[in-house]
């Protein structure tokens, strides 16, 4: 998760967001107490009905989606993606370059 949170210190007001969704079934205190313990500050939501992985069609955890401010999904990759990778940061700085609408 450290390419997460580094990408997401990296665009903090660029019209990138970088989050991660818990599908765990509990209450969500122990995707909490994991991202407190390795000081993680990326925004989490907890899709605890998984209503949300259903809609864009997650099928393993983790799931890498990246998605444009039009909210269309422009990359997705199953399993763990460092987001610092050289394609992956350049994608990102394309997306932001463009103009909005």
């Amino acid at each position: 998760m450290s390419s997460v949170q580094k990408t997401h210190k990296e665009y903090p007001a660029k019209d990138v967001v970088v989050m991660s969704i818990s599908l765990d079934g509990g209450d969500g205190k122990s995707v909490k107490k994991f991202l407190d313990d390795h000081k993680i500050t990326v925004p989490s939501a907890h899709d605890k009905g998984m209503a949300y992985a259903r809609r864009i069609n997650t099928r393993g955890v983790p799931t890498t989606i990246i998605i444009d401010r039009d909210q269309n999904i422009v990359s997705r990759g199953m399993g763990p993606l460092q987001l610092d990778r050289p394609d992956v940061k350049q994608l990102i700085q394309t997306l932001v370059a463009k103009p909005p609408g």
